[in-house]
């Protein structure tokens, strides 16, 4: 059973500034969750949390960026500075609802002591450093760069948090079209050398090849040169990626009021017929059926050409292939699958209907995600057989034909329209279990909407691409895989294939089962569907970045609360369908004990007999070393969580009775480690979880960490 460790003390604890009577914080990693806490400002909130996250008392390293409105408050982000520049993905963000009420804390900084100050002056102001050119000069070389570019690429300074501290580093932001795409790479600031990187575009699946710079550097074929490309990309008018992230909520464009009309699928040919037996190379006649003539609205019309540029929705070319964007003198498509003109009208359609179904929902003016002409280019990805959401200041969908036209499927086009949403909600959606939950969440998002439709819930509704996979071209994915388990002491990144306890499954299905199981639930206990997708989508505000399954899923149910604090059947729901899957566990509260010494080697272990005991420790000295002994049972698995104080990293090992290190966990200052062991076998074992000094404080004040152990 995977215990939520940090909970446990945490909900005990009564804040100053709240209520007497039953206010309580409820941490999950990186996330609290607050009960009855009043807040009158998130400075103050700030404030009286400094100390818990090593920040300075006076909140000088910190930098209001974006305010940001949702349906249950306000969310105020914070960027860390340290020397003027930024440190990458360190923020902290106070969600404060409408009613005044703390909603929750999500905290990314890291903490910076005088050493490490001294070390990042040292990099800032003595350390020789390769300029912006050189750096776009190596990201170039790095990603092999093939295709044209959809922005100007960008090199800027910023911190990379690293296990010692900081690492200056050069950003590098380069876009290109597919399959090329986008990645994001931090150079380290002194010798161009790779510290980390990750990838703006998000294709449907890994067909055509992993999406890592890795892949990109073995790629065959020519690189092109970097300063033409550039100059091109500025001749075409092409901006560079903006520093500040993307304020997610634009001005609405005045709808025109025209409409046309055009034939689409809905959701798909093979949920609409009902029938396995349609395949790419079906005879044209067999599709006749399934077309249904839907409203094209607010479309454009200049000099009596109609085209389907909408108040959300822009077609237009922008990756290979280039192909003009479809129009009429009438207004009305009537062009069927083959036909490009289909494809506009298709995603056109599907888009169009998402965005005002999302309106529907109460995310409007100061609440809306993605309110405007997104743009779109249904003949794209250069002719390969994917589709993708390219990141960034300049966002658009490009989807490939090839096989199945993506775009003749709904689930596609949502699942990609997911991808910016997430995107357009938290502008740092990257690292921590984001790849998976990304991918999971646009799939549940498509089934969200094909569900609902005639045949959704009796055809195949555990399959994502019901149409595009699910045949010769490729196997989709699959919605139901509720004996898929999460694992705490793993990353779940897109795509990725995973064995866990014997099972085999793809990381995405993960994150969409839970959801989609917790969607059928309710919708059968007769809520609606509009009331599901809301708490799913609120829960996104007030997040960042390194977001893991148990922190997510925590938002999701707290949203719930929140949104429906009379009817906590929807909290309950999605608790329950998390707790299946292992991401979120029922909290066993053990016994509280203290760790004693001296308890330095296996033979002198301190013994923790039961589940959920949490363990108050403490760092005597640098050369401390605390062991804790447990014994377990057959067929459970033992997972062991430390978690140092806010100015401290204290790192995990765990044993065999043999002394042999099973696994470890090493997580920087202020973090979360965590290490589980399952016991395969008919008896019990023994195992040793062992604690010890990597850098921070000491001593009976500043020394302290606790442990639970659970199983």
């Amino acid at each position: 059973m995977r215990l939520l460790s940090r909970s446990i003390l945490a909900s005990m604890i009564v804040l100053a500034y709240a209520a007497p009577a039953l206010a309580a914080v409820h941490v999950v990693d990186n996330l609290s969750v607050y009960t009855n806490t009043r807040a009158d400002s998130p400075q103050n909130v700030l404030r009286l949390n400094a100390a818990r996250f090593g920040l300075p008392a006076s909140l000088e390293n910190l930098v209001l960026v974006k305010v940001q409105e949702s349906l249950t408050g306000k969310h105020y982000t914070y960027q860390q500075m340290l020397r003027g520049l930024p440190v990458e993905h360190a923020e902290v963000i106070v969600s404060i609802g409408h009613n005044g009420q703390l909603l929750k804390i999500f905290n990314e900084t890291k903490h910076v002591s005088a050493s490490v100050d001294a070390k990042a002056v040292n990099q800032l102001y003595n350390q020789a450093q390769i300029t912006e050119d050189q750096a776009l000069d190596r990201g170039w070389a790095n990603m092999k760069v093939q295709h044209k570019l959809v922005s100007v690429p960008k090199g800027e300074l910023v911190w990379v948090a690293v296990k010692d501290g900081v690492q200056l580093a050069r950003k590098v932001t380069i876009q290109a079209e597919m399959p090329t795409g986008g990645f994001v790479q931090y150079l380290n600031a002194h010798d161009g050398a790779l510290i980390d990187s990750y990838s703006t575009s998000l294709p449907r699946t890994n067909k055509g090849g992993e999406r890592s710079i890795a892949a990109r550097n073995a790629a065959p074929g020519q690189t092109l040169e970097r300063h033409s490309t550039t100059a091109l990309a500025k001749a075409e008018g092409k901006q560079a990626p903006a520093s500040a992230p993307a304020q997610t909520m634009a001005a609405a464009t005045v709808a025109s009021g025209v409409n046309g009309s055009g034939l689409v699928f809905d959701p798909d040919p093979r949920t609409k017929l009902g029938t396995d037996a349609l395949t790419d190379t079906s005879a044209a006649s067999a599709f006749d059926a399934a077309y249904e003539t839907k409203p094209l609205l607010d479309v454009t019309v200049t000099s009596g050409v109609y085209k389907l540029t909408g108040p959300y929705v822009n077609i237009k070319n922008i990756e290979a292939p280039a192909t003009a964007p479809s129009t009429t003198t009438n207004g009305v498509w009537t062009a069927k699958r083959g036909n490009n003109a289909f494809d506009d009208t298709n995603i056109y359609f599907h888009i169009d209907q998402n965005q005002r179904y999302i309106q529907s929902l109460g995310f409007t003016g100061t609440k809306s995600i993605i309110n405007r002409p997104l743009d779109v280019d249904s003949d794209g990805v250069n002719g390969d057989d994917n589709s993708h959401y390219s990141g960034g200041a300049s966002d658009y969908l490009a989807f490939g034909h090839g096989c199945v036209n993506d775009g003749e499927d709904a689930d596609v086009i949502l699942h990609e329209y997911g991808h910016g949403i997430q995107a357009n909600i938290n502008s740092g959606w990257s690292g921590g279990d984001t790849g998976a939950m990304g991918e999971g969440f646009g799939d549940y998002w498509a089934a969200s909407y094909s569900y609902s439709r005639p045949n959704g819930a009796s055809y195949h509704p555990e399959w994502a691409f019901s149409w595009d996979g699910h045949g010769a071209c490729w196997g989709g994915r699959l919605l139901n895989r509720t004996e898929t388990l999460y694992n705490s002491t793993k990353t779940y990144g897109a795509h990725q294939s995973v064995t866990e306890n014997g099972v085999t499954f793809q990381s995405d299905e993960l994150w969409s089962a839970p959801l989609f199981e917790s969607m059928k639930a309710l919708l059968a206990a007769g809520k609606p569907r509009a009331n599901i997708d809301k708490i799913i989508l609120e829960a996104h505000f007030g997040l960042g970045s390194n977001i893991k399954m148990p922190a997510m899923a925590t938002a999701i149910v707290n949203a719930a609360k929140n949104l429906f604090p009379a009817d906590l059947s929807y909290a309950n729901t999605f608790q329950a369908k998390f707790e299946a899957q292992k991401i979120l566990g029922t909290v066993v509260v053990g016994p509280a004990m203290n760790e004693t010494e001296s308890n330095n080697t296996t033979a002198t272990a301190n013994t923790v007999t039961t589940a959920g005991t949490v363990v108050s420790g403490n760092m005597a000295a640098s050369t401390d070393s605390d062991y804790f002994k447990v014994t377990l049972p057959a067929g459970k698995t033992l997972t062991a969580k430390m978690q140092p104080n806010a100015t401290s990293d204290y790192d995990l090992e765990l044993y065999s009775s043999a002394g042999v290190k099973l696994s470890s966990s090493t997580a920087g200052t202020g973090a979360l480690d965590t290490v589980s062991k399952a016991n395969t076998g008919t008896t019990a074992m023994v195992l040793y979880a062992r604690v010890f000094y990597y850098v921070g404080g000491t001593g009976a004040t500043s020394g302290k960490y606790t442990l639970t152990t659970s199983w």
